[in-house]
């Protein structure tokens, strides 16, 4: 059987082309992909040091994480060369997980046997073409030191070029709250309230998120950063980013609600869930989202292994913790506003998927209730839910972080 090579009858300009275009494709993929070769480990159950060592360049970061203790490490995305996950470790380390969290960003999950404090972090540079080694040096301390670390992530570090990288200054312990007033530009949100009482979602929204930033940054307490200040679009995927870029330790989704019959009123509290909690915050979902993937990583094409983090890190962690706080601010809005007979539900909100940050959307009303639509239009109103907010907050991460 005679095979015939059809590229053999392509003309010879093209061809080369192409067998250039590859070579710089290649080129490119290997330049932007760090590869960790191997995993190392020393010491005992009081001083452990974690080595990544690692071809290319990678910024870096490290957080705490409680229930069960754990030291999280954010890399530049990165190919793996080490063997499977779940790896058992040494010292301080009980075992370890990695794989890619989002594109973009791989992450090691490091189970402590101890609760710990990363003494020192630093890259020494390989000589003679080999590789690099990201040194991270960890100290046996009490549980009650270990959870107040865990209320100030560390920075984000740059790729490291010199030899040995100083330790981190110290940062602000204030948490990171994200607010995303809903719609805006082009987007007015909800048509009932427009049609019925002449009052626009996205107004609403952005007014409400500002008073409620000003109740929450006067405590002293929280930085808040806005998806929007003003009136203009942000895609729906982009806003749980702004979390995320900015290592926020809560993002809540701020909307005014609209229904066919103009009797129903009072605030809900939403969570993210696979399944609605019933048919009406599953068609809420189904009008607030553009579509129904988890933004930035679409599980389906990912290997099992990785799978399985995505699912351990997302589901286990940020969903539990969004649970935890939507059944605080649940309780604190019941004393300051109107609630809906079932106020906690849960649904597949696009804008609640953003991975790794625990998150809420705050449906604060119905602009199709002319009462509602009234008060949200109120000062007072936004001032209510933001002391409310504020409560819910500080009795959230006072359980879960020992905050102060």
């Amino acid at each position: 059987m005679i095979i015939v090579d059809r590229t053999l009858f392509l003309p010879i300009r093209i061809f080369l082309s192409a067998l250039i275009f590859s070579a710089l494709l290649a080129g490119y993929s290997l330049a932007a992909s760090p590869e960790i070769s191997a995993v190392r480990f020393g010491g005992d159950d009081n001083k452990t040091r974690f080595v990544l060592e690692i071809k290319g360049k990678s910024a870096f970061r490290t957080f705490s994480l409680a229930n069960p203790n754990r030291i999280v490490i954010d890399l530049d995305e990165v190919n793996w060369n080490i063997g499977p996950g779940g790896a058992e470790g040494m010292g301080l380390i009980k075992n370890y997980r990695y794989g890619l969290y989002m594109p973009g960003t791989s992450r090691i999950v490091l189970d402590l046997k101890y609760p710990v404090k990363i003494a020192n972090s630093f890259v020494i540079k390989g000589k003679a073409g080999n590789p690099d080694r990201m040194v991270f040096d960890f100290e046996k301390i009490s549980q009650a030191s270990f959870s107040s670390s865990i209320s100030a992530p560390a920075v984000r570090a740059q790729a490291v070029n010199s030899t040995r990288t100083p330790a981190s200054r110290p940062i602000s312990n204030k948490k990171i709250i994200v607010l995303d007033p809903g719609h805006g530009g082009h987007d007015p949100g909800n048509l009932g309230g427009v049609k019925i009482n002449g009052i626009s979602e996205k107004n609403v929204t952005i007014t409400a998120a500002r008073n409620i930033k000003n109740i929450l940054e006067a405590s002293g307490r929280y930085k808040v950063i806005l998806t929007r200040d003003r009136d203009i679009y942000v895609n729906l995927r982009d806003r749980p980013q702004v979390a995320h870029q900015n290592n926020a330790d809560l993002f809540i989704s701020i909307h005014a609600d609209s229904f066919t019959q103009s009797s129903v009123r009072g605030a809900t509290v939403y969570t993210l869930s696979e399944n609605a909690s019933d048919r009406e915050a599953a068609l809420l979902a189904a009008r607030e989202n553009k579509s129904d993937v988890i933004a930035g990583v679409n599980l389906g094409d990912e290997t099992d292994m990785v799978q399985n983090i995505l699912i351990d890190l997302v589901k286990q962690e940020t969903m539990n913790l969004s649970n935890r706080f939507a059944g605080e601010l649940d309780s604190e809005l019941k004393k300051a506003v109107t609630m809906r007979k079932r106020s906690l539900r849960s649904a597949g909100f696009v804008v609640l998927k953003g991975i790794d940050v625990p998150s809420v959307l705050i449906e604060m009303g119905y602009l199709t209730n002319s009462t509602d639509a009234k008060l949200l239009m109120q000062k007072e109103t936004h001032d209510k839910i933001g002391r409310a907010i504020l409560n819910a907050t500080d009795r959230y991460f006072a359980k879960n972080f020992a905050f102060n």
